[in-house]
C-alpha cells in the first residue's frame, strides 16, 4: 500500500507540472487576454488531485494481463476526462465556443495523461536499472569472497 501511495503522489506532481503547461497553452490559444488572480495557482493542484481519484478507485492488488492493463488505462483516462470536465463545465450552458474549449481540454487531458505515464515509466525504468546494477555489484562482491 505504501508503494501505491508513493506512485499516486509521484503521478500527482508530474500531472500538476504538465497541467500547468496545458493550461498555459490552452489559455494562450483561447483566451490570451484573460488575466487571473492568485487563486489561479490553486487550479492545477485541484486538477492534479482530481486526476488521481481514479487511481484510488481502480486500485487492485492482483497482477493484470497486458490487455487488462490497457483497458484499465483507457478507462482511467476516460474517468479523468469526465471528472475534470464536470468540475470545469458542469452546470454551464454549452455554447459553440464552450464546446470547442471542452474538447480541447479533453484532448489536453489525454496528452497530459500520456505524458505522465511516459515520465513515470522512464523514472521506473531508471529505478529498475539502478536496482539491477546494485544487484550485479552485490553478486560480484559475493563471488569475490
Amino acid at each position: 500500500m505504501k508503494e501505491r501511495i508513493q506512485d499516486i503522489v509521484k503521478s500527482f506532481f508530474v500531472s500538476t507540472v504538465l497541467i500547468n503547461v496545458a493550461v498555459f497553452v490552452c489559455g494562450s490559444l483561447f483566451k490570451p487576454d484573460q488575466r487571473f488572480g492568485y487563486e489561479a495557482f490553486l487550479y492545477p493542484l485541484i486538477y492534479g488531485f482530481l486526476a488521481t481519484i481514479p487511481n484510488f478507485i481502480m486500485y487492485s492488488k492482483k497482477e493484470l494481463t497486458v490487455k487488462q492493463a490497457i483497458i484499465r488505462q483507457i478507462v482511467n483516462v476516460i474517468l479523468i476526462i469526465a471528472i475534470i470536465e464536470i468540475f470545469m463545465f458542469g452546470g454551464k450552458a454549452m455554447t459553440k465556443e464552450l464546446t470547442i474549449i471542452a474538447l480541447s481540454v479533453a484532448v489536453s487531458i489525454a496528452i497530459v495523461y500520456i505524458g505522465v505515464e511516459y515520465i513515470i515509466y522512464r523514472l521506473d525504468l531508471k529505478d529498475a536499472q539502478n536496482m539491477t546494477d546494485k544487484l550485479k555489484s552485490f553478486q560480484n562482491s559475493i563471488g569475490d569472497v
